[in-house]
Parts: C-alpha cells; structure tokens; sequence
C-alpha cells in the first residue's frame, strides 16, 4: 500500500508527464481479473538525455494450473531508463531498461492487453532489465547492443553472471503506427552458471498498411548444462485487419515446443477476435481463445489509457 500511495502521489506532482495503461477482463472460467496497470512517467531533461520511470502492478504469480501460488498484488519497478543521444543515429541507455528481445514483434502483434508476444509468455526473454544499451541506426537498417544481468525486472538478485542481446532490424520499426515492413534477426546469451547457457534465436518479419498488419516469428531456446541439453522451439503468427475506422479483427496462432527430445508435448493455442475503439483510451475486445483441442475459452478483455 505505500508504493501504491507513492507511486498515486508522483501522479499529482508531475501530472503533466504521466500516463497509464490498465487490462480489466472478464472471462467465462475465470470471471472478472485486472491483470496489469503500468504508470510511466517522462521528462525530457535536455534536447540529448531524456529519463523514463514505469512501474508495473501486478500479481506476484500469473498463473491459475497451481492453487498454491502467491496471487497477492505487487508493485515492480520495470524501468528507470536514462537515454542519451549522442549523435542523430547513436543512443546510450543505462538504468532499467527495455529490453531488444521481443520491442519488434510486440508492436506488430499490437494487442499486447489481449495476450503477451510470444516470447514473453514463454519465458523466451524478460521485457526489462538492469544494464547497459547501445542502439545505432544506418538509413533503414538499426543495431542494438544490452549487457544486462540477465534476472529481468522482477528479480533483484545479482551475481556475476550477465546476458548479451543483440537485435538487428532492417525497415520499419513500428508497423502498428506506420505503413511499410521490416525483418529482423534477435540473439542473447545468457551465462546462468560456470556449468550453464541459455542461447535465444529468433527470425521476425512483418508488414503493413492502411487495412493489414501481418507479423511472423520463429524462435529457438538451447540450454546447455554439464552433460545434457535442452533445445526449444517457438512461432507464431499473428494478423490484424481494419473493418472501419474504430473496429478491427485479429487473429493469432502460436506453436510452441519446450523439448524437441520429448514426443507428444507440443502445444497450440489460438485467438480470433474484434478490438472496439468507441472512445479515446478504451478499447474492449471479444476474444476466443483456444489451447490444442481443448474446450475454447470466451474472454472480453478492456484496454484503459490515460
């Protein structure tokens, strides 16, 4: 409840630069969830270095298989981000920062309230982390270097182990605000111990415009212990197609292989959907979704700006 009041509090003092998003839905198994609320706030402390401080507000477990998980409301930090443009095309970010493993592919996807990016449900990369970027951009081709510690946002533990993620992207970055394409590869290694590495590929490409948004990812996850290894696999595909100026249908299909040693424990699951605008800052959107052959579930999730 304090960082609640503080965080409420910073909302009056800097009014001005602060803004919110929250995910209300209501589903048929589950009833009613608030799932997330973000409060950013951004200031532009000269025309090089701007800062960006986010929290992220929700259960400290996001999973219903276990009914002994902790569903109790938390409060993260997710960013403390100090960006400073040291030429046109170069940036140097430091503190808390977004993370380049998935930023891409989760704008295509663009309907992040209805459902996660593929990576990020499958635990392929944490959205954010402590550390060191580096982002340079060529005409239409822009690179990004992370040294971060590899625990994500949500994790405060340190050790001397760190993670490499590097994004290389050719085109346009956002297709959920721009028409055009982009493809683009991802690749981070992360040291967990002298014994153990996790390896991430991933291949992303995408296209848009004024009606469609089409996006396609493949990735893989290898890691390698003393004398055993686990490789994983991971696509989805993703379309959304404008109906009129304030409606539009979506649909997404993801595969998703833990263990390509083990038989028979590949999953599929599938959304089909409509996203209703009526109003600035609301979105509400009707959405089936189904796991392999398992009964659907019917969900209508809302989307809260301000």
């Amino acid at each position: 409840m304090k960082i609640l009041f503080i965080i409420i509090s910073l909302g009056f003092v800097f009014s001005n630069n602060i803004s919110g998003v929250a995910y209300f839905n209501y589903s048929e198994d589950s009833g009613f969830g608030l799932s997330r609320t973000y409060f950013t706030y951004k200031s532009e402390i000269s025309d090089e270095l701007s800062f960006k401080f986010q929290t992220d507000i929700g259960q400290l477990s996001e999973s219903e298989e276990d009914l002994a998980e902790d569903y109790r409301w938390t409060a993260y930090l997710k960013k403390a981000q100090l960006d400073w443009k040291v030429n046109d095309g170069m940036k140097i970010s430091m503190g808390m920062i977004g993370m380049n493993m998935f930023n891409v592919q989760e704008k295509t996807w663009g309907n992040r309230f209805v459902a996660k990016s593929a990576m990020d449900a499958n635990k392929y990369s944490s959205s954010a982390d402590l550390g060191f970027a580096v982002s340079k951009k060529l005409g239409p081709v822009a690179a990004s270097l992370l040294m971060t510690n590899g625990e994500g946002y949500k994790d405060s533990n340190s050790d001397e182990h760190s993670k490499i993620s590097i994004q290389l992207l050719y085109g346009e970055k956002r297709l959920d605000k721009n028409d055009g394409y982009n493809i683009g590869i991802v690749k981070s290694t992360l040291t967990d111990s002298p014994s153990a590495n996790t390896d991430v590929f991933g291949l992303f490409g995408g296209w848009s415009n004024e009606n469609y948004i089409i996006g396609v990812e493949h990735n893989t996850k290898n890691i390698d212990l003393v004398g055993a290894k686990n490789s994983a696999s991971l696509s989805s595909v993703y379309a959304n197609y404008s109906l009129s100026g304030n409606l539009c249908m979506f649909v997404r299909m993801d595969s998703n292989d833990p263990n390509s040693d083990v038989d028979d424990d590949e999953s599929d699951t599938k959304w089909i959907g409509f996203k209703w605008t009526p109003t600035k800052g609301l979105d509400i959107c009707p959405t089936l979704v189904q796991i392999d052959d398992d009964d659907s579930n019917m969900i209508i999730n809302f989307q809260f700006k301000f």
